[in-house]
């Protein structure tokens, strides 16, 4: 089978490369690398299908050096060690190694001895941070590069570009070509596998509008169910209902639900009513697990309207964290050690000759009025400790502090 286009096409100089002009501009690092002929261990990090590899791989090129590559994902550490030890190359050694974030960490530390003897020089990719995948000790050793999405503007003159500069035939005007670029949401990967498909299929026609729709049902959707481009939406969807913007709520939602690991998505959404709506809206949270239900029930599409409706009334719901904050303050008060002796009137007394013990003196509330005595029950060390402080902003914790005012003041 032949080669994807994507593939074929990889750029052989940096001036080839689509994007990243914050990395290849006049005075940027890429840029100075080569003009100054300097090599240094790189970590290229960023989404797929924005050209992390190509650019590796051009950015060894322009240096005129030896490289070979290491797949993390399919290629097996025999390989590697193999490559690495053979020493047979003529200039230095560039070591490309793509998707690091599947490398297993006894591999990576293999890497430190050549690392520290410069023996070869690293140019990592990954789609993951790399401050949460990458051995702290090759990451030091390394310059981290952070690639961005490519634009829609900077994708149409470098598919221009590519189809002028390799000959290709196809016919399609720049304004059918800039569609293309909008469904291909940033991957020029995507982009070019989508012209690979023109080409050989529709070559011998005119590429309008209805061509495209019968190759993209719909555009290319970022993230996935692991990697920081979904991680990242699923922050984004809590800060969103956390702020009230129902139509940022929405969209956020909207990007996870095409991901389509529901699950996951529904998992948050039950967290985000317990964590943000609380106190302020406690039923929420009962309705967002019926809503979770029925979806579970109904599945899609038609489950699609359920969780959205939930998120829609989560994010025009009033909000309140004192639930979450005295929840966290007590826990962490525990478990830094403050637990200091329990009352003895407040010990368990069913046994025979607990009063000889001390146990006594509880002050049964039930016998007084609105079921309240004024009683101390947390340990004399920390008497005084607030831990849950009303946010009577929100009609329904107002309601609770007036209630609770009430029986506590014994107000008839």
């Amino acid at each position: 089978m032949a080669k994807a286009l994507s593939y074929l096409l990889r750029p052989n100089s940096l001036k080839d490369v689509v994007g990243q002009t914050h990395l290849l501009g006049e005075n940027a690092i890429i840029n100075k690398m080569v003009e100054k002929k300097f090599l240094a261990n790189l970590i290229f990090y960023g989404p797929p299908g924005i050209g992390k590899t190509s650019t590796a791989i051009a950015l060894a090129k322009d240096l005129d050096c030896d490289f070979i590559q290491f797949n993390a994902s399919k290629d097996k550490k025999e390989t590697l060690l193999k490559a690495i030890e053979s020493k047979n190359f003529n200039n230095q050694l560039i070591l490309i190694i793509d998707e690091i974030h599947r490398m297993n960490r006894n591999i990576q530390d293999y890497l430190l001895d050549f690392l520290e003897q410069r023996e070869i020089v690293v140019f990592i990719t990954t789609t993951e941070n790399p401050y949460f995948v990458i051995n702290p000790a090759i990451r030091s050793r390394c310059t981290v590069l952070q690639l961005k999405e490519i634009s829609n503007d900077e994708m149409f003159l470098g598919l221009k570009n590519i189809i002028k500069n390799n000959q290709i035939e196809i016919n399609i005007s720049d304004d059918n070509l800039k569609v293309v670029c909008n469904y291909s949401n940033g991957d020029l990967r995507f982009a070019l596998n989508a012209i690979e498909i023109l080409i050989n299929l529709y070559g011998d026609q005119e590429i309008d509008i209805n061509t495209l729709k019968l190759i993209f049902d719909r555009a290319n959707i970022k993230g996935s169910a692991e990697g920081d481009e979904y991680h990242d939406l699923k922050s984004a969807l809590q800060k969103s209902i956390r702020g009230s913007d129902v139509n940022a709520s929405l969209h956020y939602w909207a990007r996870l639900m095409e991901i389509g690991d529901y699950e996951i998505l529904m998992r948050r959404m039950q967290i985000i009513a317990y964590e943000d709506i609380g106190l302020a809206n406690p039923a929420i949270a009962q309705r967002v697990i019926l809503a979770c239900q029925a979806f579970r029930e109904i599945g899609m599409p038609e489950g699609k309207k359920i969780l959205g409706m939930a998120i829609i009334e989560m994010a025009l719901s009033e909000k309140s964290n004192s639930a979450y904050l005295a929840i966290e303050q007590s826990l962490k008060d525990v478990q830094s050690g403050l637990t200091p002796p329990i009352p003895n009137y407040l010990r368990d007394n069913h046994y025979a000759n607990a009063n000889k013990l001390g146990v006594k003196g509880y002050i049964y509330p039930h016998d007084y009025k609105n079921a309240w005595v004024d009683q101390q029950y947390l340990p004399d060390k920390i008497k005084t400790k607030v831990y849950f402080n009303f946010k009577p902003h929100s009609s329904y914790e107002k309601k609770l502090k007036e209630i609770y005012d009430k029986f506590t003041k014994n107000i008839k």
